[in-house]
């Protein structure tokens, strides 16, 4: 797929939009525009022109918090801007408030438009926070996966190396097969859960933590599977705690700041009071 043209495209289209910036300030300051049209046109175009100098002029000195260096590639621009070209919109949530919406899924740019004194601009403050919270809930939904994942992979233990009975944690100790992941040389001998089983772990750092998740393997009342899932760094990598039974039904708690207590990482099970069955 030959993407320079639609690179072309939007430098025509989208080019004209810088000059419509009410007050450019100093070089450190957020461009204000006439219109939300406007700032978003000129959002893109600087994407478009991968102009590190125009996206900080526009979205503002924090723009590294939405676009870390080096962190997009050449790729997920041309699907962006792909995106936009099907379809883009202005919706506005009241006079002074607006989003951005793009593509055909509707995908909401993160970072809201609001009116000032002096015209439009985006607030970066709030989009920080947006970001933030579309993180929370991405982590959270990969952690309910990751316990029916591993509920998966305790079934194919107790077929195998578990002779009907379930391990008792994720990772096997050294030169045993007690654990769902145990290092092999070869595939045949491989062990029912991935190298990812490494990061799962409750004493995992924080910034390895697998989607931000800790996991382990909980009491069961049966051989069946028991595990539970907390956030590495309650607040900022999730907030809500994730339970799993033989049953396969999710259940979920917020037990607050206290998440990132040192002694968090010991096994609890979903049949402490305050657990509620998982909607989603």
């Amino acid at each position: 797929m030959k993407h320079t043209p639609m690179l072309l495209i939007w430098r025509g289209v989208a080019g004209l939009a810088m000059v419509v910036a009410l007050n450019m300030g100093s070089a450190h300051a957020q461009a204000v525009f006439a219109t939300p049209e406007a700032a978003a046109d000129a959002m893109v175009d600087a994407i478009a022109r991968n102009d590190d100098d125009a996206v900080k002029r526009v979205l503002g000195p924090e723009f590294r918090r939405f676009v870390p260096a080096g962190s997009v590639a050449r790729e997920d621009v041309y699907s962006f801007l792909g995106a936009w070209a099907k379809r883009h919109a202005i919706e506005t949530s009241s006079p002074s408030s607006a989003n951005l919406v793009v593509g055909d899924s509707g995908w909401v740019f993160p970072v809201p438009l609001v009116r000032t004194g002096k015209g439009w601009q985006f607030d970066t403050r709030a989009g920080i926070a947006e970001m933030q919270r579309r993180r929370i809930g991405r982590n959270e939904l990969a952690a309910i996966d990751t316990l029916r994942m591993l509920c998966d992979a305790q079934e194919r233990y107790r077929a195998t190396a578990g002779n009907g009975k379930p391990a008792a944690r994720l990772v096997s100790r050294p030169g045993r097969q007690d654990g769902l992941y145990w290092p092999v040389a070869d595939e045949a001998n491989a062990s029912p859960l991935g190298a990812d089983a490494l990061v799962m772990q409750a004493d995992v750092p924080a910034d390895a933590a697998f989607h931000g998740y800790r996991f382990a393997v909980a009491p069961a009342k049966d051989d069946g599977c028991a595990f539970v899932a907390w956030p590495a760094v309650y607040g900022t990598s999730g907030v809500r705690s994730f339970a799993i039974g033989s049953d396969r039904q999710v259940m979920e708690r917020d037990f607050g700041r206290r998440t990132n207590a040192t002694d968090y990482g010991k096994p609890r099970t979903r049949d402490d009071a305050g657990w509620t069955l998982v909607s989603r």
